[in-house]
């Protein structure tokens, strides 16, 4: 294990020293089928992490500790840290990251800059028994490195390893025809590649939905036409570290007319926040999101899909599901004042009547019959008390559940504690924090606050101000220092 470790060591130096430029051939060969291409810009991260020549001398000294008396390796190590370029990889370009469709496989592509420095980078590992013998084939050289496949040819290194199932030399012929890959072929040569290329961001990645095993897909296109086209619906994220916070950008690239027509019609059941529920709670209640939702055009959204249509009309829960929806209209929220310390949350909606509640009276026959082992009680007028020894049998995991809920001051709750009903925070509220005046007119809000966890993590944002593009931001309490080298100090590297 500490083999491997040394070998991992290695890899983490590297990335410290290494720096970005792009354009080369080496690009060609990522896959044509990745699900996930990421590219990060590895000067930046190092130079806005504050890793100075004192800083990447300690991490020298930590790997030396790591290869123990084993001089030829340390030599080794002295060598990389004086010229990384000894290293036969071209630390100056982008490193890439990605994944196959379905997860089938992940790997990671680098540029050659000396294919004989490489062979004896390699060798070395061999002879400490990090891996195996390299072995010629297909016009590149391979080996195995615990479950990670390393190939390469004269202008591209690509380290490949298995999420599925086989082992790390079944993927010696997919490496070799991803190295002998030419100019029109694989991602390189689609349009995606080169809006990645002009997106700004420390980190930039795409990803489509033919990420997913073929075990998920069904489940969550279920009922959705067969002529849905999961490599059409991806996405494109940046992330940044600047100053005092990190900043993500997610926007939606969507080709398939089925996804389009669909999101289509989910934003035209959602309107903007009110912010109605900002005064609600405390200023260091711990996750909070919101959104704007029409109920009634939610339920005929659902109702469209064969599936979740038939679940309501044959569900064994004698509920007036059109009722419940068609009441909901306005602002919603959850909250869970403090994930690290309890289970505790609660869900405010505005609604429009509270007939709806009527529904839960037919629910009393049913319970009844459980014989004690569910409970539906009235707690005063609009207010009802759910208990069941066992959530199991409501598939909602084991063990004894409570829930509380109701209509007062024309918002339903939900909750697991019935103290948290109509609570209010005796000193700030959530709109008195820096991003409160930021929550209306978003279509969706989220924030956590990391206070309670360590000094300067300060909050998280995640705002949509069309539905469809997502803005998210981590704010340290330091404003003047790069967020990443806070984080370099704050896990103590």
């Amino acid at each position: 294990m500490r083999r491997y470790n040394v070998a991992i060591w290695v890899g983490i130096f590297m990335l410290l020293l290494a720096s970005c430029t792009d354009g080369s051939k080496y690009v060609l060969a990522l896959p044509d089928d990745a699900a996930l291409v990421a590219s990060v810009n590895l000067k930046t991260l190092s130079q806005k992490a504050g890793l100075n020549d004192e800083k990447e001398k300690s991490v020298a000294r930590k790997l030396k500790a790591v290869l123990g008396s084993d001089l030829s390796s340390q030599e080794l190590v002295d060598k990389i840290i004086q010229n990384p370029s000894e290293s036969g990889i071209a630390l100056e370009d982008n490193i890439y990251f990605f994944v196959r469709k379905q997860a089938a496989s992940a790997g990671v592509l680098a540029r050659v800059s000396n294919r004989s420095a490489i062979a004896d980078l390699l060798e070395a590992f061999h002879e400490q028994q990090l891996c195996g013998a390299l072995r010629e084939s297909g016009g590149c050289t391979w080996t195995v490195m615990g479950n990670t496949l390393i190939a390469y040819s004269d202008i591209a290194l690509v380290a490949m390893t298995p999420l599925r199932q086989g082992e790390a030399k079944d993927l010696q012929y997919q490496a070799e025809r991803l190295l002998r890959q030419k100019e029109g072929e694989g991602f390189a040569s689609t349009p995606d590649y080169q809006k990645m290329m002009e997106s700004r961001g420390d980190i930039v990645t795409l990803a489509s939905l033919e990420l997913l095993p073929s075990e998920y897909v069904t489940p969550l296109t279920m009922g959705v036409s067969a002529e849905l086209k999961l490599k059409d619906v991806k996405a494109l994220a940046t992330l940044s570290f600047e100053n005092g916070k990190a900043v993500a950008d997610i926007i939606p690239v969507i080709t398939d007319g089925v996804m389009n027509d669909l999101l289509e019609k989910q934003l035209k059941a959602c309107s903007v926040l009110k912010g109605h529920y900002l005064d609600t709670f405390s200023s260091n209640t711990g996750v909070w999101m919101a959104m704007n939702v029409d109920g009634g055009q939610i339920f005929s959204l659902l109702n469209e899909n064969p599936t979740m249509r038939r679940q309501f009309k044959t569900s064994m829960i004698p509920l007036d599901f059109a009722a419940i929806f068609n009441a909901v209209e306005g602002d919603v929220t959850i909250a869970f004042p403090n994930p690290l310390r309890s289970r505790d949350f609660i869900m405010y909606a505005d609604v429009v009547n509270r007939d709806f509640l009527q529904t839960f009276e037919a629910l009393k026959p049913l319970v009844a019959m459980s014989g004690g082992q569910v409970k539906l009680l009235n707690k005063g007028q609009d207010a009802y008390e759910f208990r069941a020894v066992d959530a199991a049998m409501l598939n909602l995991g084991k063990g004894p559940m409570a829930l509380w809920f109701g209509v007062k001051d024309n918002r339903f709750y939900l909750t697991n504690n019935d103290q948290l009903v109509g609570k209010k925070p005796l000193g700030w509220s959530l709109r008195d924090t820096e991003w409160g005046g930021g929550v209306t007119g978003k279509r969706f809000f989220g924030a956590v606050n990391f206070a309670g966890m360590t000094g300067g993590l300060g909050y998280l944002t995640a705002e949509s101000p069309d539905g469809k593009n997502i803005h998210i931001e981590w704010v340290m309490k330091d404003k003047q220092v790069n967020v990443l080298q806070q984080l370099v100090q704050i896990v103590g590297f």
